[in-house]
This record gives structure tokens, sequence and C-alpha cells, in this order.
């Protein structure tokens, strides 16, 4: 059982890798937009799409990866990884405002979606939103 598990974190740590490794090539091959985008200078429409695009990867990849962790049990190295996260975020102002933006849309409409209900964020978005104030603070 610990072998299959090892195996388990073992394949999903690579899949992750390549998905960081992609997401990272992606930013290279447009320095210039991430650079701007995450300035919070004005972006053209082309830009804008290709900055979101550059800003989703890497959050996609960052939140797999902490979820699979969280998974698997292994809830010590998905805390250090949401830290790490909300860190990135609060040292790429755009990145943030992408990612708080996605969250208000997506959370728009899910009350649109599923009404009569309380709309909860993830515990891990809680954690993130928790951990940016700190930051914001300091």
């Amino acid at each position: 059982m610990r072998q299959a598990q090892n195996i388990a974190m073992s394949d999903g740590a690579l899949a992750n890798a390549a998905n960081v490794i992609e997401a990272n090539n992606a930013i290279g091959d447009n320095p210039d937009i991430w650079l701007r985008g995450n300035s919070g200078e004005e972006l053209d429409e082309n830009d804008e799409i290709v900055f979101q695009t550059l800003v989703r990867a890497i959050l996609i990849a960052k939140f797999m990866e902490i979820n699979r962790l969280r998974r698997v049990g292994a809830d010590d190295i998905a805390d250090v990884l949401t830290a790490d996260f909300s860190s990135f975020l609060f040292e790429h102002p755009g990145t943030r405002r992408t990612w708080t933006e996605d969250r208000q849309v997506t959370t728009e409409h899910r009350s649109l979606l599923v009404p009569g209900r309380r709309i909860t964020y993830y515990q891990f978005t809680e954690t993130v939103i928790s951990q940016l104030e700190q930051l914001d603070r300091l």
C-alpha cells in the first residue's frame, strides 16, 4: 500500500512538473506581456488574452498540485505550497487581479446556477485570501 502511494505521488509530481514547465515555457515565449501584465500596465486586447492565458496556466498547475497533495494526505506539503501560492500572488499583482476576478465571476455564476444556497469557497481559497490579507498588512 505504501509503495502504491509512493508511486502515485511520484507520477503526480512528474505530471505537475510537466504542466509547470509548459506554463513557464509559455511565459518565456511572452516575457514582455508577462512583465507588463504583472506590473499593471494597460494591455491591448490581444496581449490581455495572452496574459490571462499565461496566468490561468500557472494558477491551474499550482492549484491542481496542492489539491493532489491534499487527496493523498500530504497536508504538510500542501500547506507550504499554499503559502507559496499566496506569496506568488502577492508578488505578481496582475496575476492576483486575474485570480480575484476569476473567483468573483465564478461565485456570481454559481449563485445564479445554484440559487438558494450559500456559496462558499474551497478551504484553499479561504486560506489564500487570509494569507494575502496577512501579506498586505506587512
